[in-house]
């Protein structure tokens, strides 16, 4: 699913801010439910941040983070 790796406080903050930029602006266009269930997150955790602006625990950011960044790769397999 994710690779294991040390992650710092810093590329924490970094990674929230480019999940959270790239929700706000490409929430229309995606399944919110099977991001959700891609990581094995709470039903909800995504909708009520985009809708509600519930921050989003630090624990499902890399996740996020990592499915994110492989649904945005276009390359070819």
């Amino acid at each position: 699913m994710m690779p294991e790796e040390l992650v710092t406080p810093k590329k924490i903050q970094n990674n929230r801010k480019r999940v959270e930029k790239w929700l706000i602006n490409n929430h229309k266009y995606i399944n919110i439910t099977a991001i959700e269930k891609e990581i094995s997150a709470p039903k909800g955790l995504v909708q009520k941040f985009v809708k509600y602006d519930k921050k989003i625990n630090d624990k499902w950011i890399n996740p996020l983070y990592y499915v994110i960044k492989r649904f945005t790769s276009f390359t070819l397999r």
